[in-house]
């Protein structure tokens, strides 16, 4: 080899010697941030008001984006702990619920879980209907009316109609469909003709009967009434009626067989008028069981059931006015 080429070798040597000398003396310094593979430091949370509202903020678009779970309360600044609660209930958890939850953590260090917080619910009152005697009321499909509403001794409410509209049991429904309660008993025998129902939540029983035109009749008792004693009835179908008692104690008998115990009058009624009130003046007499003819034409008649026979049987003190 000539001297020229070995004095080559020696000049690309000492190149490389210098080379790896300057990459050692420059790595201690660059290094550790080149070559860090470790995790990357989290950002501290977030501690002042400004920076603890923009961290609720993001839980509210988080929200709104994805909608919360039923198991999450509600979330809220604690300025005080300088955090941002998110509160969970009891409500069962799942999969979604855990997403969710795990997503709202990590918007911010700041977010801090706190179990066992009620869900909250709202406070507006759902709508209340009264029951007022001579209204519709709705029987596994069957109109009939309502006659007097009435308490048990603990006070719960009850309705009182005819038995041969709730014989067949079943939930009951007002004019305007909504659920009144279920048939608690029903008697369409030889003893007599009624049903009482439930009265359940969205219903106020009232002292008082539908009257002439769009008036109402206030009750403040019961009566007896005798023969020739002037009666008015209210029913879903043909509204107010009026008549003269003909008969008392009288047996009737239908094709489901005879009930004993009723009062007839001239006052006309029509199908669906069945459990209506009669009354007289501002006592409750007996709600309306059955009848002959209609009120198209002269010398229709009805028959009512007693109410104080009702009220002692089921043991149920009528609803008054005060």
């Amino acid at each position: 080899m000539s001297e020229w080429g070995i004095g080559m070798g020696r000049l690309a040597a000492l190149a490389l010697a210098v080379g790896l000398a300057v990459l050692l003396a420059v790595l201690p310094a660059v290094g550790p941030a080149v070559l860090a593979t470790g995790p990357v430091a989290r950002a501290a949370p977030a501690e002042t008001p400004a920076e603890l509202g923009a961290v609720k903020e993001r839980l509210d678009a988080l929200a709104e984006r994805r909608g919360a779970p039923a198991s999450v309360s509600a979330w809220w600044v604690d300025g005080t702990a300088r955090t941002v609660v998110l509160a969970l209930n009891a409500a069962p958890r799942d999969a979604r619920s855990a997403d969710w939850v795990r997503q709202a953590r990590e918007v911010d260090a700041s977010v801090r879980v706190v179990e066992g917080v009620a869900a909250p619910t709202p406070r507006a009152d759902p709508p209340v209907y009264d029951l007022v005697g001579g209204d519709a009321v709705r029987v596994t499909g069957t109109r009939c009316s309502l006659a007097f509403t009435a308490t048990t001794a603990s006070g719960a409410p009850r309705l009182i109609t005819a038995g041969h509209c709730t014989n067949r049991g079943g939930d009951v429904t007002g004019a305007n469909d909504a659920p009144i309660g279920p048939v608690r008993s029903s008697v369409f025998d030889r003893t007599g003709d009624w049903g009482v129902v439930d009265v359940g939540p969205g219903w106020r029983a009232t002292p008082s009967v539908a009257a002439e035109g769009s008036t109402t009749r206030a009750i403040t008792g019961t009566a007896t009434a005798p023969v020739g004693a002037t009666v008015c009835r209210s029913g879903s179908t043909t509204g107010w009626r009026c008549g003269r008692v003909t008969a008392v104690d009288v047996t009737a008998n239908y094709a489901a067989g005879p009930v004993q115990g009723l009062v007839l009058t001239d006052a006309c009624s029509e199908g669906g008028d069945s459990g209506g009130p009669f009354v007289s003046g501002s006592s409750a007499l007996g709600l309306l069981s059955g009848g002959t003819g209609d009120c198209t034409t002269a010398g229709g008649t009805s028959l009512y059931q007693p109410i104080d026979e009702v009220l002692a049987s089921e043991g149920l003190t009528l609803s008054v006015a005060r």
